[in-house]
């Protein structure tokens, strides 16, 4: 497996790591006294109580989580945004500006979920999953121009942590020792910080859907970089939180994820990407044929919200719905909400079917558990955390 220099310092703090794609990378941290390991089990297990503590330290104060587990490109030379023009779907940033789009097969069908980052004219920073990295290489290489293009996996090399909660301004401000108000640094921000001895990239944006912030250095600064914010983060009681915090944070905004939302069987319109891609777009980019087509036709499913009336056991992937003995759907994710105190799934309906508080079913381990179409998150619906 491989790690980060930030490894030992979750270590230290009794942290249960799980893999991705080969990545060691936080689940969650043990509370003192309990086993530093999760028990399987398909119902609700140990690690239940300390994600809700997670989660509410986020929600009301200031969490800081590590971003080391995407995949991570810099497109760089006079023929990056041209480029970027053509295998992204989405509109593409300017300069110090960061943004949201879908990378598309020819047949229109969703292959990547990007986040895109201006760094200046020629120069780029892309996120994604980073289980998807040598599948997006081969796409990126087998559509690169001779010329004009420099592109460069660094996955591994550039890593950092978010910082995210009520107070994240307020830390970060601390640690940088300059403005980063709302008008200095607003939402979909980019730009370029020293914080302590490091020299940072910030992007203003959130998995968590609250106030937030990415921070991306160098590898061999990482430690550094984590000295900096806990010394910062002293005064608004920075806690740390894994990735099953994570998870439960971003399925009350109602955020796919990908491979479960987003996965190469889908269209944009089918799972509420549509509002990212760039369809008036004069240049022609890949798969644009087929999502104008798309367009045309209002498609037969749509992935909706679903609170559940569950027991001991949330949702977790392809359960299938129910409307009375007919089954009209299937769930793509889901868990426990901690902070909203829900459990909540995300899955497809028929587009017919689709009203506020529609009931159905959803089979968990065997059971049929009530649950509810919602049309909005169930957390700041309109988005005020993350914007202001």
């Amino acid at each position: 497996f491989q790690t980060t220099p930030a490894y030992g310092i979750w270590k230290a703090q009794r942290a249960v790591f799980g893999a991705d794609y080969g990545m060691e990378s936080v689940n969650y941290f043990a509370p003192k006294g309990e086993p530093v390991e999760e028990v399987p089990s398909f119902r609700r297990s140990n690690a239940h109580l300390p994600i809700s503590e997670e989660c509410k330290a986020v929600r009301t104060g200031v969490g800081v989580n590590e971003i080391h587990n995407f995949g991570k490109y810099l497109v760089e030379g006079a023929g990056s945004r041209d480029w970027l023009d053509y295998v992204m779907a989405g509109r593409i940033p300017k300069p110090g500006r960061v943004g949201l789009t879908p990378m598309l097969s020819p047949s229109g069908k969703l292959i990547g979920d990007f986040t895109v980052s201006c760094l200046d004219e020629d120069s780029f920073f892309l996120i994604a999953s980073f289980s998807a990295q040598a599948y997006h290489m081969r796409w990126f290489v087998q559509h690169l121009p001779e010329t004009g293009v420099n592109l460069r996996n660094v996955s591994t090399e550039r890593v950092g942590f978010q910082i995210a909660g009520p107070d994240a301004r307020k830390l970060l401000a601390s640690a940088v020792m300059t403005d980063v108000s709302n008008t200095a640094l607003p939402f979909l921000a980019v730009d370029q910080f020293d914080i302590g001895v490091c020299r940072a990239h910030i992007q203003r944006i959130s998995y968590t859907g609250d106030l937030g912030y990415e921070i991306y250095v160098d590898q061999k600064d990482q430690v550094a970089l984590y000295e900096a914010l806990s010394q910062a983060g002293t005064e608004f009681q920075m806690k740390p939180f894994g990735m099953r915090a994570m998870m439960s944070l971003r399925l009350e905004k109602s955020f796919g994820a990908w491979m479960r939302e987003y996965r190469p069987d889908y269209m944009p319109t089918e799972v509420g990407l549509e509002r990212f891609v760039d369809y008036e777009k004069t240049t022609e980019f890949i798969g644009k044929t087929s999502v104008l087509r798309e367009r045309e036709t209002d498609p037969k499913r749509r992935l909706c919200t679903f609170l559940v009336d569950a027991n001991d056991a949330d949702v977790h992937g392809d359960e299938p719905i129910w409307l009375g003995d007919e089954v009209v759907g299937f769930a793509t994710s889901g868990g426990f909400a901690h902070y909203v105190g829900e459990s909540l799934a995300l899955g497809f309906l028929p587009v017919s079917l689709i009203a506020e508080d529609r009931e159905v079913e959803i089979e968990i381990l065997g059971d049929r558990r009530k649950a509810v179409v919602k049309r909005k998150p169930l957390f700041d619906p309109q988005g005020i955390r993350m914007r202001t």
